[in-house]
């Protein structure tokens, strides 16, 4: 139960009673029922308090200071009511509502002495608690009344909180306390030939002067979430043991001793913070000096033309314009490499081409010259400093008829097939199939004057490097062929020149994972995920430890944290924040997740509404909080919210007002039911849910 349940459980109670009364119960369902009732010594008739209540080894809940329990249970299920002083008592439900159980005193051994309800008027108590989250932890406080018979018999206390998620079963434990009695240590000596020096316990052991203060120890401590988690349902158990060998493993107390007991101390979670609504608009990055500037590249590059040649001689055909234009353009292409400062020649070279008319050692001469003839042309071109370093070369081959065939093969298939007969019986011997080829009625008309004279030609390279701006299409170009490291200005401009949203994102990543610190991309990538209300710490993460970060990446980091539940990351960057109009909210914000509420405050009670009276109540200014509620309740905007009603319970139940808090919370989850799954867990309000709901979600007093 809450820490405001156990101090007006009797209230609770009245009201509930009422409420039977006047309007009646529905009927149940099948599965699950509410049981209540009373545990009482059988001797005594004093209440019993933290006696569990099991079924099938499962606590489903246990007695308050009072000796009253509220569970829900199946019609046949049999419950086992059990407190380590008392003998267990095991009553099945047999469909009853009002179970009243009486329980007699267990007889315990201890130290050789027989010690009979010892403990019956002395009690073990922790205070019933709340789990309260402030910013990514869980904290729990509480306090525990020790028994007197722990210091009159030197005997050890301890008492082990752990936090329960009920979502995954899992358990996870808060800091142990260690009380022990004056010559405890001795008694360990003596009976378990166990020292002080090889005590586990010993860095938990704790000392106060607890005589004066009724034997009650304030317990305080908290417990990272994992954000993952932060939505679970939790409550919280309490181990206690007295006497006895102790070891500790694996963060939890084992023992073996005269007086043990498992209480749950805390059955929901309190967090106002839970119905914090906040929009942040991110920030983008304007300083246009972090976008890479373009850059000179190192290329390589090289030039091809076709020159063609009178027939049979060494001499450009200047009835051929375009070869006269192709050499002209070489020559005014030499020239802009050498007056480029930025570009350096590196060789020419020309390759002469013949075709297979005639002898082969005519037509290999003949394309030797020509290439000679062409080399010396554009030597010429070169100024003598830039000759030294240029290499020249040529070089000539004479076609196959192979070639001839392949050129002929779809115009002209006979033919092809003619030529490669003679290819296959000669292996493409050049003198021996010339007068083969010259018996063809095709030779002169087709052969001589179209086919043979397109294979004579000098081509010519010219080899050169050179710095200059590659254009949008030749950093695509480069991209493609992955030969290369892309720049950062090359990733720019592929992601600025991307077709589509998605090849956009895809390039943004790749550019991220090469240059994690791109910090122009990495901000707008964030942006662009925190309007879609999705988070990713790693992408701005490397641009923070710039010797400059840009308030943009902060502020957007600070909102990536947020969203990420990592609210202690989210304080620590909007502190770093300069304070300005922009930031001031994000700031707040920020703040009050991680628990600073007074820092919070001044922004929240500025702005009003339900975020202010939230956080009031996160200080635990209830009163003021449930005034601010009710001066709101004029306004449709909040008459009409379930929210607003939910809120207004919680404050309301907080004050001793539970009629009230019945009331509205009755209205929240008219308004909208999906509440009652969250109330039911709530430690701020699930004492009222239960009396206003049945477990299976239907009115007590309809």
């Amino acid at each position: 139960m809450g820490r405001y349940q156990h101090r007006r459980i009797g209230i609770l109670l009245a009201i509930v009673c009422f409420f039977a009364a006047a309007v009646g119960f529905p009927a149940w369902a099948q599965d699950e029922i509410l049981i209540q009732g009373k545990v009482t010594d059988i001797a005594t008739g004093e209440p019993i308090a933290a006696v569990n209540v099991i079924r099938e080894g499962y606590v489903l809940g246990y007695t308050d200071i009072d000796g009253n329990y509220s569970v829900l249970a199946g019609r046949d299920d049999v419950l086992k009511f059990y407190n380590s002083q008392y003998e267990e008592v095991k009553v099945t439900v047999n469909n009853r509502q009002l179970i009243n159980v009486q329980m007699k005193v267990m007889m315990v051994e201890l130290n050789e002495a027989v010690v009979v309800a010892s403990y019956a008027k002395t009690t073990v108590y922790v205070e019933p608690s709340d789990l309260q989250i402030v910013g990514n932890h869980f904290v729990l406080k509480t306090s525990v009344r020790i028994p007197k018979q722990q210091f009159d018999m030197n005997s050890r206390f301890i008492f082990q909180p752990a936090l329960f998620n009920l979502t995954l079963r899992d358990t996870t434990f808060f800091r142990p306390v260690v009380i022990d009695g004056e010559n405890y240590h001795i008694n360990q000596l003596r009976y378990f030939n166990y020292g002080e020096s090889e005590d586990r316990l010993a860095d938990y052991v704790v000392t106060h002067d607890l005589r004066a203060n009724d034997n009650i120890y304030l317990y305080k401590d908290s417990l990272y979430i994992d954000p993952a988690d932060v939505d679970h349902d939790y409550r919280s158990d309490c181990f206690i043991g007295i006497n006895g060998l102790f070891r500790h493993d694996k963060g939890f107390l084992w023992s073996k001793a005269d007086y043990t007991d498992t209480l749950v101390i805390a059955k929901g979670t309190v967090n106002p913070l839970r119905f914090l609504e906040y929009n942040i608009d991110p920030m983008d990055l304007t300083d246009t000096t972090l976008i890479p500037k373009p850059e000179m590249k190192l290329l390589m590059d090289a030039g091809v033309s076709k020159i063609n040649f009178v027939l049979g001689k060494v001499k450009v055909d200047e009835n051929d314009p375009e070869s006269l234009q192709n050499i002209a353009t070489i020559k005014e292409k030499i020239q802009a490499i050498i007056n480029n400062p930025y570009a350096t020649l590196k060789s020419i070279e020309i390759m002469g081409y013949a075709s297979p008319e005639g002898t082969y050692k005519q037509n290999l001469s003949l394309a030797k010259q020509r290439t000679e003839l062409i080399l010396k042309e554009l030597a010429a071109s070169l100024t003598p400093t830039v000759a030294q370093y240029v290499t020249l070369t040529s070089n000539s081959v004479v076609e196959p008829w192979s070639k001839v065939a392949d050129l002929l093969r779809e115009s002209e298939p006979e033919l092809a097939a003619y030529i490669d007969q003679y290819v296959e019986r000669y292996d493409d011997n050049h003198d021996k199939i010339v007068p083969h080829m010259r018996k063809h009625n095709k030779y002169r008309s087709l052969l001589l004057k179209e086919t043979l004279p397109s294979l004579r030609k000098v081509e010519y390279t010219l080899n050169y490097s050179e710095f200059r701006k590659l254009t949008d299409l030749e950093i695509w170009d480069r991209y493609r062929a992955k030969n290369e490291e892309v720049s950062r200005y090359e990733y720019w401009r592929l992601i600025d020149t991307s077709p589509d949203s998605l090849a956009r994102y895809t390039m943004i990543s790749e550019a991220l994972e090469h240059y994690p610190n791109f910090t122009y991309v990495a901000n707008d990538l964030a942006v662009k995920l925190l309007g879609k209300d999705s988070v990713n710490l790693d992408i701005l993460g490397p641009s923070l430890k710039m010797k400059d970060t840009p308030e943009p990446v902060i502020y957007n980091q600070s909102l990536m944290a947020l969203g990420a539940r990592d609210l202690k990351l989210a304080d620590s960057l909007a502190r770093c924040l300069p304070t300005n109009d922009r930031t001031v909210y994000l700031k707040s914000i920020a703040a009050a997740l991680a628990g600073d509420y007074e820092a919070a405050y001044p922004m929240f009670s500025e702005r009003g509404g339900l975020n202010e009276i939230l956080l009031l109540l996160c200080m635990d200014r209830n009163a003021t909080a449930l005034a601010k509620c009710e001066e709101l309740m004029t306004y449709p905007e909040y008459s009409n919210n379930a929210k607003f009603w939910y809120i207004h319970a919680v404050c309301a139940n907080r004050t001793e007002d539970v009629f009230t808090a019945m009331i509205s919370l009755d209205m929240a989850l008219n308004m909208d039911p999906s509440l009652e799954e969250l109330a039911r867990v709530d430690g701020d309000i699930m004492d009222v849910v239960e009396l206003i709901r049945t477990p299976e979600g239907g009115s007590l007093y309809e």
